[in-house]
């Protein structure tokens, strides 16, 4: 068995290694601090909590065994893959027992006994951001003692080079401020604990953009966009690049860590060297409406994406038709709907309301997810739609 702890990263890469026909399994994990307040037990009294007040559909999939138990007993590794994965906000603190946890605070507001027990037993906190590395090294050093001998491969984060443009984004909190310093210490650990091993992100990434040669956008296609806005007006666009989600990206990993089991090592090609183009600032690259609609109607999720990204280049004139006439064919994917959702706000357009009626059929029919994903999905085309209707 091999485990898969952290975020959608290793969850991505989970997932890949199982089609190729490994035993697998994936625990999405909320803060290194839960694991290493309690390590190997679940909370007695927290378990009871739960249990008492029905509260286990609060923790959106970060299970109390994962957050306390990431690695069972019962089923012993033949490797664990970690990933860094970002943090989940804000975390309660017990006030008697100190064992920290996460759960989503819609909790208190729909459970009012919950709200009572975390009120007289809790406190709620945001970990500082620029001590991340340590409460990871924290838990990593937990993990090597609990679970000792058993390989473990870490999946480091890519770096937000200049030519990531614009502004780099990882959803690491202050990752951009840090990651240089972060780097110099992971590189560290593998000669102080045992068994350790990093995966380099940026010579994986360097390999893929070696042979594709392209730009990018359409390796990372997705924006997080945040809207200013001056009565009623939107007067101002923020976008930053998710680097987070490359697509060819669990593929490579999965090959390294088959690579890995058979030679015991992480092994690079030549091509994968961080190229020095990366250090150049990012620039603009455009689509024409024709090279748009091509990738929307494609099906493909990244070209999908990459369209609606090159809309926000050029907001000299609204494109929401190339969505409508894409309606039947865009993807299901919550990183696009946000873009679109920002889109929506600059151009309130209510032909887009045919879009949202199409996709929202889509969506309606797409489980992979699961339900929570599904109906928060469906919240967003509703609010999208409820807006260029001027009903909102």
């Amino acid at each position: 068995m091999i485990y898969f702890l952290g975020n959608c990263q290793a969850d991505f890469v989970s997932r890949t290694m199982a089609d190729k026909g490994f035993d697998t399994t994936y625990r999405v994990l909320a803060s290194p601090l839960t694991y290493t307040s309690h390590p190997g037990q679940i909370p007695p009294v927290l378990a009871e909590t739960v249990k008492s007040f029905g509260l286990g559909d609060y923790f959106l999939g970060r299970e109390l065994i994962n957050q306390f138990c990431p690695v069972t007993k019962d089923e012993a590794p033949e490797l664990i893959v970690l990933s860094m994965f970002h943090e989940n906000v804000p975390l309660f603190l017990h006030n008697e027992e100190e064992f920290i946890f996460y759960m989503d605070t819609n909790a208190l507001t729909e459970v009012p006994a919950a709200m009572l027990w975390a009120q007289e037993n809790c406190r709620m906190f945001q970990p500082n951001p620029v001590g991340y590395l340590k409460r990871f090294k924290d838990m990593l050093e937990q993990l090597r003692k609990d679970v000792p001998k058993v390989p473990i491969v870490i999946l480091g984060r890519l770096s937000p080079y200049p030519a990531f443009g614009p502004a780099p984004y990882s959803y690491l909190e202050k990752w951009e401020e840090f990651w240089l310093s972060a780097k110099e210490e992971m590189a560290e650990w593998p000669s102080t604990m045992e068994n350790v091993h990093i995966l380099e992100m940026d010579r994986v990434f360097a390999g893929i953009w070696t042979e594709s040669e392209t730009a990018i956008e359409s390796h990372c296609p997705f924006l997080k966009l945040e809207l200013e806005e001056t009565d009623g007006q939107i007067t101002g666009l923020h976008a930053r690049r998710d680097i987070e989600h490359i697509g060819p990206m669990p593929a490579r990993l999965a090959d390294k860590l088959i690579q890995f089991q058979k030679n015991g090592r992480i092994e690079y090609e030549d091509s994968e060297t961080v190229p020095r183009g990366w250090h150049r600032q990012w620039r603009m690259s455009k689509l024409d409406d024709e090279a748009m609609l091509r990738k929307l109607v494609s099906g493909a999720n990244y070209q999908c994406a990459e369209a609606i990204g090159s809309f926000f280049l050029d907001l000299s004139r609204d494109r929401t038709a190339l969505l409508v006439q894409a309606r039947e064919r865009m993807p299901v994917c919550h990183n696009t709907l946000h873009m679109i959702k920002a889109y929506s706000r600059i151009f309130p357009n209510p032909d887009l309301a045919v879009w949202c009626e199409a996709h929202r059929r889509l969506a309606e029919s797409f489980m992979d997810n699961g339900p929570i994903y599904q109906q928060v999905y469906l919240k967003r085309i509703d609010e999208i739609q409820h807006r260029v209707l001027g009903q909102s």
